[in-house]
């Protein structure tokens, strides 16, 4: 008929696949819903035959989708922008419009829902950078300044305040700002205030943040710098007290911010600049203090952080020395001003000074893996080793992060030096500690580096299937793997053997599915108390499916009968893949059969039944 729209054909050779794939199984569920509820309105074509419409949701939204056969595309003046329930309930619309036989008229060449979406468009590109105001202020005279600031003043009063504040230091000089700003600080962490925040308000510090400013581009940098440290001391307690989403903090560290600017151009000197900005950084616990890092990153010379680093060496003399029995955040504390210590003793070319405090606090702190590590770095490398054993030794039953860590240190020295049957043995210590497949890998690795994997293998396999360790000795496996020197742990947890889940991963990994099947059942049967990884059913079906299909088939069945049972929209969209999965490996007369079964048991589950239509890969308009 001339005149009528030219759609694309494409949009009737659409399949509920298609759409699945295209935007998901719960956003087609939520458009096929939509659409049944008559929300989609005013449905058209464009003239190179794509469709739009208005649908009506939480707001009424202009959506247009275009299809080439291969891949759909959308734009929806919605929050979600594409892909969007809207765009899944135009295209619905229009295929039971077809099937109905009812006609699409042409949208009109200035349609206001192709305005919307091109402006939509438009706000969602990132917006052009401002021109500077520098070039037109330099125009005015002035008279035009003076006219412009006052009438800026009278309608904002920031910007009234900024000016009074600089008003007030010309005339007076900084003192009563900075009493004024000191004031503030006060009223903002008074304790009393506290509970106005609790119940919803939170303090601002934004006018702080423009004094600080206010006086450091007046040349008062070592005022905002003093203001700094009281704001560091009240504000850490009333970031301990008030009860909001972290804006306090924010706050704060803004205000932090310019402090530390201030301090890099204030009257101290440089070693007083460093011993601030690590003071700052030991009492911040809650990230006030970004730019105490900034400041310390700076070209300072050696002979200041000489000074300050004997000004902190002082400060440990001075103050007792922590012991294991001590709490975990005094040790911490001091662990943090040893570091900080260590560090301005580096850069003040004192490497061996700090080398001997790292060494007499390493008993004190378990500071073993920093100290092994500069031991490394600085090439004593038998010193690091003797520390490795000794740390190991020390921290196994109190801290055995600690531990682990300088296991790791070890194993990678080893590496580095290509000592594989080391190696190996620091990999079998810890599979039998906990016999995981990533640790069987691991092991496996080191060990055919090594060139001891068949002896290996079968102590690892006895271990996994009769829950038996080698016979105790020197090492993890006497006789196959050297003794590292460090112990054999105790397992992590009580192992019931057979290790189901390891063994099953290995069959799969070795392409056996008959021991695949093997240990699956014998994990079904026996029902071990261990955790068979979720995914790891969908391997063993995949695994054996050659050979074994309808034992695979009987997995799949059984993953999605578990997600149809949970009765939630969620689980019927995930069962979608098992029943895929079953459609593409089931011959047609088995799975119509086993599709009615499922048609009848639930019967009920109305979202279920839609889930259920979208398995096969046939046309939407065949549905509609």
């Amino acid at each position: 008929m001339a005149g009528e729209p030219k759609i694309s054909d494409s949009f009737r050779a659409l399949t509920w696949r298609d759409l699945d794939e295209w935007a998901g199984a719960k956003t087609l569920s939520r458009g096929k819903r939509y659409q049944r509820e008559g929300r989609v309105r005013d449905l058209a074509c464009l003239p190179r035959g794509d469709l739009i419409a208005w649908v009506a949701g939480t707001g009424r939204y202009a959506t247009t989708v275009s299809t080439d056969g291969e891949s759909i595309e959308s734009r929806c003046t919605c929050p979600v922008g594409d892909s969007c329930k809207h765009a899944v309930a135009v295209v619905l619309e229009y295929l039971e419009s077809v099937k109905k036989g009812l006609p699409i008229p042409a949208a009109a060449e200035n349609d206001p829902r192709l305005r919307l979406l091109d402006s939509d468009s438009m706000e969602n590109t990132a917006p052009s950078p401002e021109p500077s105001l520098r070039p037109y202020l330099e125009r005015l005279t002035n008279e035009e300044l003076i006219d412009l600031l006052e009438t800026l003043a009278r309608h904002d009063p920031h910007v009234r305040k900024a000016i009074d504040d600089r008003r007030s230091i010309a005339a007076t000089g900084a003192g009563p700002l900075v009493e004024a700003l000191l004031s503030e600080i006060d009223a903002a962490a008074d304790e009393r205030s506290w509970g106005e925040y609790r119940g919803g308000g939170i303090p601002d510090y934004s006018h702080m943040q423009e004094r600080m400013e206010t006086l450091l581009s007046m040349g008062y940098a070592d005022e905002v710098v003093l203001a700094g440290e009281v704001l560091l001391q009240k504000g850490l307690r009333q970031v301990e007290m008030v009860d909001d989403e972290g804006e306090t903090i924010d706050q704060i560290a803004s205000c932090m911010d310019v402090v530390f600017s201030a301090l890099a151009v204030s009257s101290r000197p440089a070693h007083e600049k460093i011993l601030y900005a690590i003071e700052a950084d030991l009492e911040d616990e809650y990230d006030l203090c970004a730019g105490a890092g900034r400041l310390l990153a700076g070209d300072f010379p050696e002979e200041e952080w000489g000074i300050a680093a004997d000004r902190l060496l002082k400060r440990l003399e001075e103050i007792a020395p922590v012991q294991k029995t001590d709490s975990f955040s005094s040790r911490y504390r001091r662990n943090r001003l040893v570091a900080m210590t260590v560090t301005t003793l580096d850069k003040a070319g004192r490497q061996d000074e700090a080398t001997i405090l790292q060494i007499g606090e390493a008993d004190r702190t378990d500071t073993y893996p920093g100290l092994v590590a500069r031991l490394l770095h600085e090439g004593r490398r038998d010193e690091a080793l003797q520390w490795i054993y000794r740390g190991i030794s020390e921290t196994e039953g109190t801290t055995p992060g600690i531990a682990d860590e300088l296991r790791t240190i070890l194993r990678e020295m080893w590496e580095r030096e290509d000592n594989w049957p080391a190696v190996a043995a620091i990999r079998a210590e810890a599979f039998f500690r906990e016999p995981t497949y990533p640790a069987f890998r691991c092991l496996e690795e080191a060990s055919r580096r090594a060139g001891v994997w068949d002896g290996v293998r079968d102590a690892v396999m006895h271990y996994l299937i009769a829950g038996e360790r080698p016979p105790a000795g020197d090492g993890a496996i006497p006789g196959v793997l050297p003794d590292t020197g460090i112990g054999v742990r105790a397992s992590r947890w009580e192992i019931t053997a057979p290790v189901a889940d390891t063994l099953i991963e290995i069959a799969i990994a070795e392409k056996k599915p008959g021991e695949v099947l093997r240990w699956y059942d014998r994990w079904e049967e026996d029902k071990i108390d261990r955790y068979l990884r979720h995914n790891l059913e969908d391997r063993v079906a995949d695994a054996v499916i050659d050979a074994y299909p309808e034992r695979a088939i009987a997995i799949w069945k059984k993953k999605a009968e578990r997600l149809i049972a949970e009765t939630r929209l969620k689980s019927y969209e995930e069962s979608l893949q098992y029943l895929r999965t079953l459609r593409s490996h089931m011959e047609t007369p088995e799975w119509e059969e086993y599709r009615g079964e499922l048609r009848r048991k639930h019967a009920r589950k109305r979202r279920f039944l839609e889930v259920l239509d979208h398995v096969e890969d046939r046309r939407i308009i065949e549905d509609t």
